[in-house]
């Protein structure tokens, strides 16, 4: 009798910690930092979250109880819209062999990361994507970034638009502008390393000197830039 006690006991006590583990046991590690994270697993928040270089902002998080059973840890990410601040919905999920994103619709400052290339924002509408033994296995969905205005001759108000996809082991992200006489290519891997390959088509001799300012050199048919990073 002592015996069973014993044993309700400590599964009882093993259950507990699980239901009341804190969230910032499991938001840690691999580039991603915040400020403060509150609450538990099941339902918390995190204060201006960072992947790497690219700042998230606030969100609420929650860790997901069905994919548990196929051997798979899901956070769901939300914020609500508000001024100035876009809302976020989407998963962040992370198996034995690798990391996925879930239907992501959010949108993000990326000028940080792209600079000196006027980018402003990248906008995820509905983006999947999943990695396995570091491989892009599948991406979906639709990506729009948006530009400032800081460089004269290169006024895309509606940004450049593209469907993600894999490209050998890369996830990719072509973007082109509405015209097609701009195209920004991102590959990401998965060990958080990028590289942006920008392409202004036509005669730009106007601007030559601004696009080399800028990074860009003159190429056949145009002006290009090579960017690489990490996140």
């Amino acid at each position: 009798m002592k015996r069973r006690f014993a044993i309700a006991s400590v599964v009882t006590l093993a259950a507990a910690a699980i239901l009341f583990m804190p969230l910032r046991t499991i938001i840690a590690g691999d580039g991603v930092t915040a400020r403060k994270v509150d609450g538990i697993i099941w339902d918390g928040s995190i204060r201006d979250l960072r992947l790497g270089k690219l700042p998230v902002g606030d969100v609420n998080a929650r860790l997901l109880f069905g994919p548990l059973f196929m051997g798979r840890a899901e956070i769901l990410l939300s914020r609500g819209d508000a001024q100035f601040v876009p809302g976020i919905t989407g998963s962040v999920s992370r198996s034995l062999n690798g990391v996925s994103v879930r239907n992501l619709y959010a949108t993000l400052p990326v000028g940080a990361l792209l600079a000196p290339f006027p980018a402003e924002n990248i906008q995820f509408e509905g983006v999947s994507a999943r990695f396995a033994g570091g491989r892009c296995m599948e991406a979906s969905g639709q990506v729009r970034l948006t530009l400032s205005d800081t460089m004269p001759g290169l006024i895309l108000q509606n940004g450049m638009l593209g469907q993600p996809r894999c490209d050998g082991a890369q996830l990719l992200l072509p973007l082109v502008s509405q015209s097609a006489m701009e195209r920004a290519d991102i590959r990401l891997s998965a060990d958080g390393s990028y590289t942006v390959a920008v392409m202004l088509n036509g005669d730009r001799g106007d601007q030559a000197a601004v696009l080399n300012l800028a990074g860009f050199r003159a190429v056949a048919g145009g002006y290009r830039m090579v960017q690489k990073g990490r996140f």
